[in-house]
């Protein structure tokens, strides 16, 4: 690389961190922060009586997919949670219409999987809680490049990891992770999986998916982890002793 070729890739990585940076701190009603390409843009939006309305609009599709009753109530909780504890990023159309979005946490325990550091500390994350698109705008890549946002975001503010959690079999943002670098949570060969409550009445088994952000990061089950073979096919429950090198 030449001098310029490395002072303009310095200018393009500072540049990007300041951005970033600056949407991790920013906690106004909208803002939009990227124009794709495609005439799309990519925003966020933080807590108000209007933005209730547009979350519980994205959040219908997990109504359809579990039978989840999600009101405004509920709504306005999850957009509380983002507010205190995370960000949602919103992919609006061309018309400036809220399809997609990508709601993350930060530093959100697993209930499943230790992310350990090789000196055995625990590493910062940044969790996908609510991956969502309106039912007649689903694939058109909303959600992919929501997570590639995502996962920018996560990068220039310097969190080790990112993960997300999906539906064991017949899940379609299980590709979308993928496409974006992310991995099934796995230990000697097994998939470490989790039984999820989602109503009273029903539930399902779910996989992590996750990708490092930084050098010498693990992940080992925890002791009540559930596990599938490659085949997503439940074995038994065991206890795995962790070590770390």
């Amino acid at each position: 690389m030449t001098n310029l070729g490395y002072i303009e890739s310095i200018k393009s990585y500072e540049l990007n961190k300041l951005k970033y940076r600056l949407i991790k701190e920013y906690k106004g009603k909208l803002r939009i922060w990227e124009k794709l390409d495609n005439g799309c843009f990519i925003g966020t939006i933080g807590y108000s009586k209007e933005n209730i309305y547009i979350l519980l609009d994205l959040l219908q599709s997990f109504s359809d997919q579990y039978g989840e009753v999600i009101d405004y109530a509920a709504a306005m909780e999850e957009l509380k949670l983002y507010e205190d504890r995370g960000k949602l990023f919103i992919y609006f159309n061309q018309d400036m219409k809220p399809i997609s979005m990508n709601g993350v946490i930060y530093n959100e325990d697993n209930i499943s999987v230790d992310f350990i550091k090789s000196d055995g500390s625990k590493p910062s994350n940044l969790y996908f809680y609510g991956l969502s698109t309106l039912k007649e705008y689903r694939g058109l890549g909303a959600c992919n490049k929501l997570v590639d946002f995502a996962i920018k975001f996560a990068y220039y503010n310097d969190f080790d990891l990112v993960y997300a959690r999906t539906d064991l079999i017949n899940s379609n943002s299980e590709g979308i992770m993928k496409r974006n670098g992310m991995d099934i949570c796995t230990f000697n060969d097994s998939i470490i999986a989790e039984w999820v409550d989602v109503t009273e009445n029903q539930g399902d088994y779910r996989l992590h998916l996750w990708r490092p952000l930084k050098r010498n990061i693990m992940c080992f089950p925890k002791k009540d982890a559930i596990f599938t073979n490659m085949n997503r096919e439940i074995t038994n429950n065991k206890t795995i002793k962790k070590t770390v090198t």
